[in-house]
């Protein structure tokens, strides 16, 4: 299991309010915000970790760049590099198959 398999086995094993908190806490380490592709409607509907919700449902349709291989927590779970436009093409685990 990647870094990436493992923070996922472990939010999932959390409770509910614990696993929205830590979600809510990895979303403020997110850097989505900084990157071209993401929009206005993104960020009013509070879409970020793409790396893990997956795409966004409807307010990201056009690429326009991609921050996922700097990010600092895609890097520091290994991620980003192969796999990424999250925002787009869906999350590691969907991209992985």
């Amino acid at each position: 299991m990647d870094k990436f398999e493992q923070l996922i086995h472990d939010v999932t094993e959390m409770s509910e309010s614990d696993r929205n908190k830590s979600i809510e806490d990895y979303k403020g380490s997110c850097i989505c915000q900084t990157c071209a592709t993401y929009t206005q409607c993104a960020a009013d509907a509070n879409e970020k970790l793409f790396c893990v919700n997956g795409k966004s449902l409807d307010c990201i349709i056009e690429p326009k760049g991609c921050e996922c291989p700097v990010c600092p927590l895609t890097r520091s779970l290994d991620v980003g590099v192969i796999h990424n436009t999250y925002c787009l093409n869906g999350s590691e685990m969907e991209q992985k198959g």
